[in-house]
Protein backbone atom coordinates (compact mmCIF):
# COMPACT_ATOMS: atom_id res chain seq x y z
CA UNK A 1 0.00 0.00 0.00
CA UNK A 2 1.43 3.40 -0.90
CA UNK A 3 1.08 6.69 0.97
CA UNK A 4 -1.03 8.34 -1.76
CA UNK A 5 -3.88 5.88 -1.23
CA UNK A 6 -3.81 6.58 2.51
CA UNK A 7 -3.53 10.39 2.37
CA UNK A 8 -5.71 10.91 -0.66
CA UNK A 9 -4.90 12.90 -3.79
CA UNK A 10 -2.09 15.45 -3.77
CA UNK A 11 -3.23 19.03 -3.20
CA UNK A 12 -2.70 21.60 -5.91
CA UNK A 13 -0.35 24.49 -5.42
CA UNK A 14 -2.36 27.48 -4.12
CA UNK A 15 -0.28 29.84 -6.27
CA UNK A 16 -1.49 28.15 -9.45
CA UNK A 17 -3.02 30.85 -11.76
CA UNK A 18 -5.65 28.45 -13.13
CA UNK A 19 -6.78 27.69 -9.59
CA UNK A 20 -7.09 31.40 -8.85
CA UNK A 21 -9.21 31.90 -11.99
CA UNK A 22 -11.47 29.01 -10.96
CA UNK A 23 -11.89 30.46 -7.46
CA UNK A 24 -12.78 33.89 -8.92
CA UNK A 25 -15.32 32.25 -11.25
CA UNK A 26 -16.83 30.29 -8.35
CA UNK A 27 -17.06 33.45 -6.24
CA UNK A 28 -18.78 35.30 -9.12
CA UNK A 29 -21.29 32.43 -9.57
CA UNK A 30 -22.00 32.43 -5.82
CA UNK A 31 -22.56 36.20 -5.89
CA UNK A 32 -24.95 35.81 -8.84
CA UNK A 33 -26.86 33.06 -7.03
CA UNK A 34 -27.13 35.16 -3.88
CA UNK A 35 -28.38 38.14 -5.89
CA UNK A 36 -30.95 35.95 -7.67
CA UNK A 37 -32.24 34.53 -4.40
CA UNK A 38 -32.47 37.98 -2.78
CA UNK A 39 -34.26 39.47 -5.82
CA UNK A 40 -36.74 36.58 -6.13
CA UNK A 41 -37.26 35.70 -2.48
CA UNK A 42 -40.99 36.37 -2.63
CA UNK A 43 -41.49 34.03 -5.58
CA UNK A 44 -39.44 31.10 -4.26
CA UNK A 45 -41.43 28.16 -2.95
CA UNK A 46 -40.49 26.44 0.30
CA UNK A 47 -41.15 22.87 -0.79
CA UNK A 48 -40.19 21.47 2.61
CA UNK A 49 -42.84 23.60 4.32
CA UNK A 50 -45.45 22.61 1.72
CA UNK A 51 -44.61 18.93 2.24
CA UNK A 52 -44.86 19.22 6.03
CA UNK A 53 -48.31 20.85 5.77
CA UNK A 54 -49.59 18.20 3.34
CA UNK A 55 -49.76 20.49 0.31
CA UNK A 56 -48.79 19.21 -3.13
CA UNK A 57 -45.22 19.89 -4.22
CA UNK A 58 -45.44 18.86 -7.87
CA UNK A 59 -47.45 19.85 -10.89
CA UNK A 60 -48.26 16.26 -11.83
CA UNK A 61 -51.92 16.69 -10.90
CA UNK A 62 -52.20 19.71 -13.20
CA UNK A 63 -50.38 17.89 -16.00
CA UNK A 64 -52.68 14.89 -15.60
CA UNK A 65 -55.74 17.14 -15.82
CA UNK A 66 -54.45 18.78 -18.99
CA UNK A 67 -53.76 15.36 -20.54
CA UNK A 68 -57.25 14.18 -19.63
CA UNK A 69 -58.82 17.29 -21.16
CA UNK A 70 -56.85 16.99 -24.41
CA UNK A 71 -56.69 13.27 -25.04
CA UNK A 72 -60.36 12.72 -25.85
CA UNK A 73 -60.46 15.10 -28.80
CA UNK A 74 -56.88 14.96 -29.99
CA UNK A 75 -56.97 11.18 -30.38
CA UNK A 76 -56.12 10.55 -34.04
CA UNK A 77 -58.53 7.61 -34.30
CA UNK A 78 -61.57 9.84 -33.84
CA UNK A 79 -63.19 11.41 -36.89
CA UNK A 80 -63.72 14.81 -35.27
CA UNK A 81 -60.47 16.30 -34.02
CA UNK A 82 -59.62 19.72 -32.70
CA UNK A 83 -57.00 21.78 -34.42
CA UNK A 84 -54.10 22.65 -32.09
CA UNK A 85 -55.37 26.28 -32.01
CA UNK A 86 -58.90 25.20 -31.20
CA UNK A 87 -57.68 22.76 -28.55
CA UNK A 88 -55.69 25.53 -26.89
CA UNK A 89 -58.74 27.80 -26.75
CA UNK A 90 -61.01 25.10 -25.36
CA UNK A 91 -58.39 24.15 -22.76
CA UNK A 92 -58.18 27.76 -21.62
CA UNK A 93 -61.94 27.86 -21.19
CA UNK A 94 -62.12 24.47 -19.41
CA UNK A 95 -59.26 25.37 -17.08
CA UNK A 96 -60.98 28.66 -16.23
CA UNK A 97 -64.18 26.77 -15.39
CA UNK A 98 -62.33 24.23 -13.24
CA UNK A 99 -60.39 26.80 -11.20
CA UNK A 100 -63.32 29.19 -10.83
CA UNK A 101 -62.07 32.06 -13.01
CA UNK A 102 -64.93 31.51 -15.45
CA UNK A 103 -67.96 32.35 -13.41
CA UNK A 104 -71.43 33.77 -13.85
CA UNK A 105 -70.17 37.24 -14.82
CA UNK A 106 -68.08 35.86 -17.72
CA UNK A 107 -71.10 33.94 -19.03
CA UNK A 108 -73.23 37.10 -18.93
CA UNK A 109 -70.57 39.04 -20.83
CA UNK A 110 -70.38 36.38 -23.52
CA UNK A 111 -74.13 36.36 -24.13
Amino acid sequence: MNLTSIRGPRRKDTNDPTLEAKVRRLAACCADLRSYIENNEGALIDYGQRHRTGKPISASRAAGTVNQLVNTRMNKRRQMRWSPRGAHRVLQARAAVLDGRFGHQAIQLAA
